[in-house]
């Protein structure tokens, strides 16, 4: 064959081929695979918009212009954040703040870094301390602590843990009521005090308790700074304020003996008898009583007498013991053996027939005062429930109802009572915070209170216990000793307001 001719037949051969292969793809929409070969695959023809045609484009976005596969990274959210998981929870960090009432808080944060909230609370007691005089002009105080312990042993466990009382004696000096507390607290494991006596004596510890974060509750003395919750919140009384108190024995001046009354005044020569005398003194010239004489005497005196004849030189139309202990009782008796005869009014402190009136007898009549709680010796109370309740009581612990001040020391261990038990039922139960709070919310008819009187506080709001009272006169006779009532129950309850206030 000619070379063109092979030319010619060979172009033939290439035609027919495509034209196969165009009518294949028309025909049956389909390719045929072509016979695999050892040479590498050739990379992918561009398409009609100059693009390759890649394996497994990535997803198209579907309407709402997520993809299906794989997950997207967040999108960012309306203000330009994105979608992260949620954090896990930041843990509580608990409040060192105790409300206390009025604004007056605890902050557990100033405490010291040793303190122990649960000090004194054990699996199976609740620990206490006192210090009080058992020697010395007010030793007939001293027994209080005893009648708390008392009080406890009758009504039982609280809480299922006993309460124990520790006290020491500090014969009414403050020096020593220091070094008491100072040392019950390094060895005697306490959740706090209750009940230490003395102005001076609760002032000489009061900074060192409140510092350190320790209870210091039900003190026995009515100076107004006790209800100062604002700047120390770990400090309570017990008694009416001596402003109350004074304030009482104006109005009472006023309405016996009218305007252009005198008066003479015995106190005793430390921070109470001052808060007496600065009260009673305020209160008298709005009453216009005329206050003519004044005598500080020594707390440590031997007697009071020599004093009171100096006074008795001012026949004054009243004479105000503005002291305590054994001087009301030495007063009494001195005036009754002067010409003089005065009214005689004598702090709620010497309420206590059995343990101040009764050595003196008659000498005692007619003095007044303002009572607040009741006294097992005073025998027109014979047929009241409390009076029976602490009478048998005391007399099944084998301790003289009449004698000293047990008696008293039930009338506090009713207050701890119903403050321990309201402690207990707080978050965490009895601890030094839970009972701060418990008694400055403290709110209950008290038993031992005349008529029964409200207990109760609020913290800066209503920072004083007692508020009610009544002025009574003693009465003695051949049927023994009694109050008998001058005037119906006062009540000033929520009006004392706070300290300095």
């Amino acid at each position: 064959m000619s070379k063109s001719l092979r030319i010619l037949f060979g172009l033939l051969v290439v035609f027919a081929l495509v034209a196969t292969s165009c009518g294949n793809d028309d025909d049956s929409g389909t390719t045929t695979t072509p016979a695999a070969t050892d040479e590498p695959a050739p990379a992918p023809a561009p398409d009609d918009d100059g693009d390759t045609d890649e394996p497994a484009p990535a997803p198209e976005p579907d309407s709402d212009g997520d993809t299906e596969e794989p997950a997207p990274a967040p999108e960012p959210d309306s203000d330009g954040d994105t979608d992260e998981p949620a954090p896990a929870p930041e843990p509580e960090v608990p409040s060192t703040i105790v409300e206390l009432g009025g604004g007056a808080v605890i902050d557990m944060a100033e405490c010291p870094e040793e303190w122990d909230n649960y000090a004194g609370v054990t699996d199976d007691e609740i620990r206490l301390g006192s210090s009080l005089p058992r020697s010395g002009a007010l030793a007939g105080f001293g027994t209080i602590a005893d009648g708390i312990q008392l009080y406890f042993d009758y009504v039982g466990p609280i809480d299922g843990r006993s309460v124990v009382v520790v006290s020491r004696d500090d014969a009414y000096v403050p020096a020593r009521t220091v070094t008491n507390v100072e040392e019950m607290i390094d060895v005697e494991n306490l959740l706090g005090f209750a009940g230490i006596l003395g102005s001076p004596n609760n002032l000489a510890v009061r900074d060192t308790l409140n510092e350190n974060c320790i209870p210091q509750l039900l003190n026995l003395t009515g100076l107004p700074e006790w209800g100062d919750p604002t700047n120390y919140p770990w400090t309570t009384g017990a008694l009416m304020s001596y402003d109350t108190e004074a304030f009482v024995w104006c109005r009472h001046i006023a309405d016996e003996l009218g305007a252009g009354a005198t008066a003479a005044v015995l106190a005793l020569g430390n921070d109470a008898g001052e808060a007496w005398r600065v009260a009673f003194n305020n209160c008298a010239a709005d009453a216009g009583i005329e206050v003519v004489d004044e005598v500080k005497h020594d707390p440590q005196a031997d007697s009071v007498g020599a004093d009171v004849i100096t006074l008795a030189a001012s026949n004054a139309d009243v004479l105000v013991v503005a002291s305590s202990g054994a001087f009301c009782p030495q007063a009494v008796a001195t005036v009754a053996s002067l010409p003089w005869e005065p009214l005689t009014l004598v702090t709620n402190g010497c309420q206590r027939i059995a343990l101040f009136w009764v050595p003196i007898g008659p000498l005692a009549n007619g003095i007044r005062l303002v009572n607040n709680q009741k006294d097992l010796s005073d025998a027109s109370l014979a047929d009241d429930e409390w009076v029976q309740f602490v009478r048998s009581a005391l007399e099944e612990q084998g301790v003289d109802p009449d004698a000293e001040s047990h008696a008293l020391g039930y009338i506090f261990g009713e207050v701890l009572h119903e403050v321990l038990m309201d402690a207990a039922e707080m978050d965490g139960g009895i601890n030094r915070t839970n009972v701060m709070r418990a008694m400055w919310q403290v709110d209950f008819e008290s038993r031992g209170a005349l008529g029964n009187a409200l207990r109760t506080m609020d913290g800066a709001n209503d920072s004083y216990m007692v508020e009610t009272g009544r002025i009574e006169e003693l009465v003695v006779d051949a049927d023994g000793a009694y109050y008998r009532p001058i005037s119906d129950i006062i009540s000033f309850e929520g009006e004392t307001g706070t300290y300095g206030q």
